[in-house]
């Protein structure tokens, strides 16, 4: 039966209106109002081209925004990964109580970002917090620190956040493509004399490549669009050591500087796709010569 007869070519026409709506036009407004001088004192809007952009990269205060989105993104995005992959190796196999553990390690997935943040917030208190009580009764309290007060520890301990709560994601992902690898390869390769190394890089990488491109993807893009787990952990805080560039938007937005701000969201956005196009080339790439 051809369905192109029965349904209308048209019918595409709803979706792409709700689309254009929420999504494109919003994005294409965005990019207009980074070139003018749209703020909540000026009387007219004003073109002024590439200025806000300019102001931006000439601005000393912008490398540190920056810098800390891309260390937490490529930090995270390692770092789940890694774990993700760890655990779901794990709990591949016949383990008691594998799949109670399975939901354990995804259990902080499904909790809000904003709760995970006031929680870790109490935890790492350098004085009432969980972690340094934990230390000091172990005899170590020479590990105590500021977690979230120390310059040098703060983006860590962001970092030690977002892991913790999204690893079991990524876990999960990682069991899916398991479940596709044939035992068969494996009995071969036990046949052949190969050693548990062999066996995940000649059989069990090779299947769960794709996997490997979507959870780099998605911690990728996450890491960079990162916002409310440190904006209620930090505030960007202390003296806008652990800032973002998400932060740094809502607090031009929360001052009137709205051109200025959607210049910031702009260049985030370019410097998204960039990313995400060359993870998608790179490990697509990889992933489809591998399976």
């Amino acid at each position: 039966m051809n369905y192109n007869k029965i349904y209308s070519k048209w019918f595409w026409v709803p979706a792409f209106a709700i689309f254009f709506i929420l999504f494109l036009l919003p994005s294409i407004l965005g990019v207009f109002f980074s070139f003018t001088n749209w703020n909540s004192m000026s009387e007219s809007l004003k073109w002024v081209g590439l200025e806000n952009y300019k102001k931006i990269f000439e601005s000393g205060s912008s490398i540190r925004p920056f810098a800390n989105t891309i260390f937490f993104a490529v930090m995270t995005s390692v770092l789940k990964g890694g774990f993700g992959l760890l655990l779901a190796l794990a709990l591949n196999r016949r383990v008691y109580g594998r799949n109670a553990l399975r939901t354990l390690f995804f259990l902080p997935m499904v909790l809000s970002n904003v709760i995970v943040g006031l929680v870790f917030q109490q935890i790492y208190h350098p004085t009432t917090g969980v972690l340094n009580q934990f230390l000091n009764l172990l005899g170590m309290g020479s590990l105590a620190h500021g977690w979230i007060i120390e310059p040098g520890l703060v983006m860590w301990s962001c970092v030690a956040v977002e892991v913790w709560k999204a690893s079991g994601f990524n876990m999960v992902i990682f069991l899916a493509g398991l479940q596709s690898v044939p035992t068969d390869l494996y009995e071969a390769c036990d046949m052949d004399g190969g050693s548990a190394w062999q066996k995940f890089i000649k059989v069990t990488l090779p299947f769960i490549m794709p996997s490997v491109v979507i959870n780099m993807l998605l911690n990728v893009i996450s890491g960079l669009k990162v916002f409310d787990v440190i904006y209620t952990l930090t505030n960007g805080g202390p003296g806008k050591m652990s800032e973002v560039v998400e932060i740094v938007i809502l607090n031009e937005f929360a001052i009137g500087n709205y051109g200025y701000g959607t210049a910031y969201s702009t260049l985030m956005f370019v410097v998204l796709i960039i990313i995400s196009v060359s993870v998608i080339k790179r490990y697509a790439a990889i992933g489809g010569d591998s399976v």
